[in-house]
């Protein structure tokens, strides 16, 4: 079997641009990881020697439909369909592994190698070379021996939360954030109607009662949007439930009663885990 090739900075900058068309298209994670791979108190010839080690020993140990690529000093690997926390994960394996390959001479200082993470899901503002910077900064902040995650870019599906009572959104919306999603609140039916057609939001949360029009309205013109995003309807117990079984009807739509427990919110967020793209794959596991 051929040897599994290591691209050089063109070629990966291709690959990455594809792989971020693919993202922007389908939805779905990708990650992006820099190996700073020092050589400690050695020549510029050991030090490239060493490079090509651990590249040679990294490319037997990453996934089939991982890319990894030299990227001047550093090595770079790409992650299609793996979260902010399972790539650190694979930096932190993929050290460890470079650290069983260190045979220096005795009195030499042991390699200092560090890496940057960072994760996309879907639009990627900036393209890849937005992912790139991200994770190159996030190596500036990374210690030897330490996986340091983006902070700018980690990767996680947006929510929109739309109920006029502003502090009602913005409570639920802190919520799912803290379930690992990106919630936005947004109050105004008005600025509701345009952001429900940003395919940029991966699910919704919409109150039935809305002034000025209706929750089944807006969650219309969110799915002749985008006819597959899923969305929770909410209301109190007074909800009509005529247009509640006709909004259910819309698409993939669940109701839940206002004010929503803790296990109602669960469902809903294991309804989108199901069906946002990405979410459930083969890759390193569901976060």
């Amino acid at each position: 079997m051929s040897e599994r090739p290591l691209l050089d900075a063109l070629a990966f900058r291709f690959r990455l641009e594809e792989e971020v068309a693919r993202v922007r298209r389908a939805g779905g994670f990708l990650s992006l990881a820099v190996l700073r791979i020092e050589a400690g108190r050695t020549s510029p010839i050991d030090a490239e020697t060493r490079l090509a080690r651990v590249a040679r020993r990294l490319r037997d140990a990453v996934r089939l439909h991982d890319v990894l690529a030299g990227h001047g000093a550093n090595l770079v690997l790409l992650m299609p369909e793996t979260t902010a926390s399972e790539a650190v994960r694979a930096g932190e394996r993929l050290l460890a592994l470079v650290a069983e390959e260190i045979a220096l001479p005795a009195g030499h200082a042991l390699p200092r190698d560090s890496a940057g993470v960072a994760t996309a899901y879907g639009e990627v503002e900036g393209g890849g070379f937005a992912l790139l910077a991200a994770a190159e900064d996030a190596l500036r902040e990374a210690a030897p021996g330490q996986v340091v995650r983006s902070r700018s870019l980690d990767g996680r599906p947006r929510i929109l939360v739309v109920d006029d009572d502003l502090s009602f959104a913005q409570v639920l919306a802190e919520t799912i954030s803290e379930r690992g999603w990106d919630a936005h609140p947004c109050s105004e039916p008005a600025d509701a109607r345009q952001r429900v057609k940003d395919r940029s939001y991966s699910g919704l949360f919409i109150d039935m009662v809305l002034p000025g029009t209706s929750g089944a309205e807006i969650l219309r013109d969110a799915l002749a949007a985008h006819p597959r995003r899923p969305a929770i309807l909410m209301s109190g117990h007074d909800a009509n439930h005529d247009a509640i079984l006709e909004a259910l009807g819309l698409g993939p739509v669940m109701f839940v009663h206002k004010p929503m427990s803790s296990a109602d919110l669960d469902a809903a967020l294991l309804m989108f885990r199901e069906l946002v793209p990405g979410m459930v794959r083969r890759g390193r596991g569901v976060p």
